[in-house]
Formats: structure tokens, sequence, C-alpha cells
């Protein structure tokens, strides 16, 4: 007989395996952790609603919400929350906003923030990116080459914040 036509163990879905777990440090801003406690306690109500209901269509999304509850709970167990020191910076470093323009005076802002919170089109940076790694720890008004795959660009720090970006 087919293997098809053979009814399987267990009706339950499969486990995924779990997300990739950066080697860096687990460094978060506040609000970083905060969102990522408000995704722990959405995924846990979603989790216990769709175990409580009998809507099999709905529970075939119950791998994917154990895996990031699995994440979660990995990823906050090992944040290393890291507060701005001041509203001003001497120099760039995790957690601060900044300013810089390049050399087609063109004007660019990020924060340096956690690999999690990182989104790019928000303005938010990873602390592990090559172009983050270039900016820690340099100061006001130095000039630096940023590497890019597009091509190298010579930019200048204008302005270093520890509030986030607006």
């Amino acid at each position: 007989m087919s293997r098809a036509f053979v009814k399987e163990d267990s009706d339950q879905p499969e486990r995924l395996p779990d997300r990739p777990l950066s080697e860096h440090p687990n460094y978060m801003t506040v609000e970083g952790h905060r969102h990522m406690q408000a995704s722990l306690q959405r995924c846990e109500q979603e989790i216990t609603a769709l175990k409580a209901g009998d809507d099999w269509a709905a529970s075939t999304r119950l791998p994917a919400l154990e895996r990031d509850l699995r994440y979660y709970r990995a990823r906050l167990k090992t944040a290393q929350v890291l507060e701005p020191a001041s509203t001003t910076a001497a120099t760039v470093r995790f957690g601060c906003s900044l300013h810089f323009i390049d050399e087609l005076n063109n004007e660019h802002r990020f924060r340096i923030v956690g690999e999690d919170e990182a989104d790019i089109a928000r303005g938010l940076l990873s602390w592990t990116s090559p172009l983050a790694r270039t900016l820690l720890g340099r100061s006001l008004g130095d000039c630096l080459r940023w590497q890019r795959p597009a091509g190298d660009l010579e930019i200048e720090i204008t302005a270093i914040d520890s509030r986030p970006l607006d």
C-alpha cells in the first residue's frame, strides 16, 4: 500500500526548527525590550486562543507561534538592556541617534539599536551592522569612509543625540 494512504501517528502540527540566535551579546534599548515583551505576551495569548478553539485551519499557525514564543523567551532571557546616559553624547554609542552627511550632500539619520530592533526603513540600525561598527566610538565632526556594496562614500557626523529618532 502507498504511504500516502497511511494515517500518521499524530494529527498534531509538526514542530518547526528554532529561529537562529545571534552569537553577539543581546543588547536592547529600553523601547526594544518593551516591544519584545509585548510581542511575547501577544504570542502567548494567540497560542492560548488557538488551543482553546477547534478551528483546524487556524491551528496550522500554531507551530510558527510556538517557535516565535521560544525565540522571544530566549532573547528576553539573555537581554542586556542599555539605557542612554544623557541627552547629548560626545561619541557614537549603542542607543544613540546620529545624523551624518555624505559626500553627495545627502543627509542620513539612524539610531543604533539591538539586532531584534533593527528596521532600516525606520532608521533603526543594528549595532552589529558594518555601518554601525564603523560609526561606534566616533565623535561629532569626524569624517570617515562608509564602505557600501554600491560604492564607498565619505561621511561626516553632524549630530549625536541619546534620544530616539523623531
